[in-house]
């Protein structure tokens, strides 16, 4: 009786666990999603806004430190000199242009009386100096950089794309952040504060069901009805845990790239280029929804096998164990029961996500190495973030619960 007691509050606690698991796996789904959004590399290194801004910061510090000194005196008088010097072509372009029609000897007579173009071009030099001289006043100055200072505003606002950015702004403004940084910081303490509890209640789960196995198991001969009730019921919990929750995290990111403009440094960091976290419910859902035949095809095994099947064979164990004669003997209920073991594949779609895990890890850490560079004048740093994730352990733990389900089901009715 007390053994009964102590099964009844195991299972209550492992329901417990997994409903708690479901809720907080599935806000951390959200929350890495969120994550990878405002880190995208579109918001980042390829978003000209976040060139723009970084280019203005150099030009400030360069403005900043915009002064005369004689080693660019020389280099200046002589800019000065171009710029003037174009200027009177243009100035003589446009004489030519106003004394063309009728009476152009005379038109031009008039202009050379107010205007002497080749005394403007003796005068360049003197200009230039006279032009060198009032840069020097720190007044001039300042006006020429907050001239500079406006202009390079105008540039950074033009470069904004409001309607291209409204996502990642709509992200800020959920999490009460006002960069991509802070908002990084942010989203990464929730998911490391649900991580914690993730691991714990997975753990009171996964302890639950194994000491309900235990305490059920030592009359593996001769299991009652009450204790075949909660075997099944400890596995059907890691089923339902296991295909909701998400199983495996692909994720492919550019750390830090940084290269050098005009002697000063531009970084861009955090860059994900690719994210995914995915349960089996979604990848079904995904593919179904997708529409083309063969795609949504795919998705129907993998329900059928992973999900339907599973839950037939729980259910079938159940009508098979209390002996209710006109189900009992039904070849349908005897197949799940008895046979769909090696037909339900959920011990393959486990070696099959493993598999495939291993894949995707190879591919992008070859492909993710293709792009790693350090030289003097860049430098870059990847990281791939590829993983199993809880729903994969919850999952296997099932399919090892459900192959000692399947032996106390043998041995309890050997005639069948």
């Amino acid at each position: 009786m007390l053994r009964k007691i102590i099964s009844a509050l195991l299972l209550a606690g492992a329901v417990f666990a997994a409903v708690e698991i479901i809720r907080t796996e599935k806000r951390k789904q959200e929350l890495r999603i969120d994550l990878s959004e405002v880190n995208h590399i579109r918001y980042n290194l390829l978003n000209v806004e976040e060139w723009s801004v970084q280019i203005k910061e150099i030009m400030e510090k360069k403005i900043h430190e915009l002064e005369i000194t004689p080693e660019n005196e020389a280099k200046l008088r002589h800019s000065i000199e171009v710029i003037l010097h174009r200027l009177i072509d243009e100035v003589e372009l446009i004489i030519q242009d106003r004394t063309s029609g009728p009476f152009p000897e005379l038109k031009r007579r008039i202009i050379e009386m107010t205007m002497d173009v080749d005394q403007l071009r003796d005068s360049v030099p003197s200009f230039s100096r006279d032009v060198l001289q009032e840069l020097e006043n720190e007044e001039t100055l300042d006006m020429v950089r907050d001239f500079l200072f406006r202009q390079l505003d105008r540039y950074v606002e033009s470069t904004r794309n409001a309607e291209q950015l409204q996502a990642r702004d709509d992200l800020w403004n959920k999490y009460g952040c006002n960069s991509a940084k802070n908002c990084t910081g942010v989203i990464q303490g929730k998911i490391r504060e649900l991580g914690g509890k993730g691991v714990f209640l997975a753990s009171m789960l996964l302890v639950s069901v194994l000491l309900i196995f235990l305490l059920n198991l030592n009359r593996i001969r001769h299991p009652d009805d009450y204790q075949t009730v909660l075997l099944v019921l400890s596995s059907a919990i890691l089923l339902i845990v296991g295909v909701t929750i998400p199983m495996i995290q692909l994720e492919a990111r550019i750390d830090m790239i940084r290269f050098f403009l005009l002697g000063e440094e531009m970084r861009f960091s955090n860059n994900i280029l690719y994210f995914q976290s995915k349960s089996i419910l979604d990848v079904v859902g995904i593919l179904i929804r997708e529409g083309a035949p063969e795609v949504v095809f795919v998705g129907i095994l993998i329900f059928t096998f992973s999900i339907i099947f599973p839950t037939l064979k729980l259910l079938s164990s159940l009508v098979i164990r209390f002996s209710w004669e006109k189900l009992k003997n039904n070849k349908l209920i005897r197949f799940f029961a008895l046979k769909s073991g090696k037909w339900s594949m959920a011990d393959v779609m486990v070696v099959a996500i493993f598999m495939a895990y291993i894949g995707f890890n190879g591919i992008v850490n070859d492909q993710m190495s293709g792009l790693t560079e350090n030289t003097g004048s860049t430098e870059v740093i990847t990281t791939n973030g590829t993983q199993l994730l809880l729903g994969f352990y919850l999952f296997l733990a099932f399919c090892i619960s459900s192959l000692v389900l399947s032996e106390v089901l043998v041995r309890r009715t050997p005639d069948l």
